[in-house]
């Protein structure tokens, strides 16, 4: 059976539970030419040829939407928007990076480098809002091909879970947000990584252990999440105490991440991978109640039960 990575409980990592540093001032800096140098003072910047770009490069050679640069508070990321010539940092082609002070970005043709200052950008959580966050969810998500929208069916499967369980449609549709940003966390792990084809190493499974702590700090600063914040933390937690990060179990484990954990396994296993095809659907019901009671909430499993079939259909 192909699970996620909850089975892997046995690395003891440490966590970091503090929140972030409020957000240094950042730029990107033409290295040719008289262009001004560019301030990154916005959550998400799209660079490229079009006019319309929130920074335009006068190159034939980069694409109208060439590449997209994240901001979370002090972690800065490039993400190529599938542009014809790539975007290269320090001279390796990348596809989703994240940035370090004196790194040299190329797009196209054109070189910058970024550098983050020590001016505080007091006004950048006035900045955030759902719709910014998600589109870093997203960019995870791209992070891996094989898994391009995996957030956004896992958000609709643990709403279907909740509404089947009897929450109402407001607490349904904090389920479904923190299904759309369980991941977030991975946007700071390295491509190579989430990509591997072979099996990690401890310490590559200790990277991977670390996301789901790394996003409930990242969203930390934003009071209008505050609520979903364990069901972030918390997805890859046990309903026996074997998970992680914290080794909670039962019914201390948010009900919203008991929720999100069984419709992430659930579409781990009806979803494509390298390494074979989607499970059919009767292995997939067997197998989810072989682990109720020791992997995942047997309520939350029989919420899923109650309506596998015409959420395997939409899926």
């Amino acid at each position: 059976m192909q699970l996620p990575e909850t089975e892997f409980f046995s690395l003891d990592i440490s966590q970091s539970d503090s929140p972030p540093e409020p957000k240094r001032q950042a730029c990107l800096i033409p290295q040719t030419g008289s262009a001004k140098p560019f301030a990154l003072d916005a959550p998400q910047c799209v660079v490229g040829r079009e006019e319309t770009a929130d920074y335009f490069i006068a190159d034939r050679r980069a694409s109208r939407r060439h590449a997209k640069v994240l901001a979370l508070h002090n972690r800065y990321y490039v993400q190529d928007l599938g542009s014809r010539n790539g975007t290269y940092l320090n001279g390796h082609r990348i596809e989703n990076e994240r940035l370090a002070h004196g790194d040299l970005i190329m797009f196209g043709g054109t070189v910058f480098r970024f550098e983050m200052g020590t001016d505080l950008d007091a006004t950048y959580l006035k900045k955030l809002n759902l719709d910014t966050v998600t589109s870093l969810a997203e960019a995870v998500d791209k992070k891996d091909p094989y898994t391009g929208s995996h957030s956004l069916a896992v958000s609709k499967v643990a709403e279907r879970i909740a509404l089947a369980l009897g929450l109402d449609q407001a607490a349904a549709e904090r389920v479904r947000i923190a299904g759309r940003l369980h991941d977030i966390g991975k946007i700071g792990v390295p491509d190579a990584v989430l990509r591997k084809p072979a099996p990690l190493t401890e310490a590559e499974f200790a990277l991977i252990r670390k996301h789901p702590a790394d996003g409930a700090s990242i969203l930390s600063p934003l009071e209008f999440l505050i609520d979903i914040l364990p069901g972030i933390r918390q997805h890859h937690e046990r309903f026996d105490g074997r998970g992680y990060p914290d080794g909670v179990s039962g019914t201390a484990i948010a009900l919203e991440a008991r929720i999100i954990q069984v419709a992430d396994t659930y579409h781990a296993m009806a979803s494509n991978r390298p390494y074979r095809h989607a499970q059919p659907l009767e292995f997939i019901r067997a197998e989810l109640i072989r682990h109720a009671g020791t992997q995942f909430d047997p309520d939350v499993i029989q919420a899923l039960l109650d309506i596998l079939f015409s959420v395997h259909v939409a899926n």
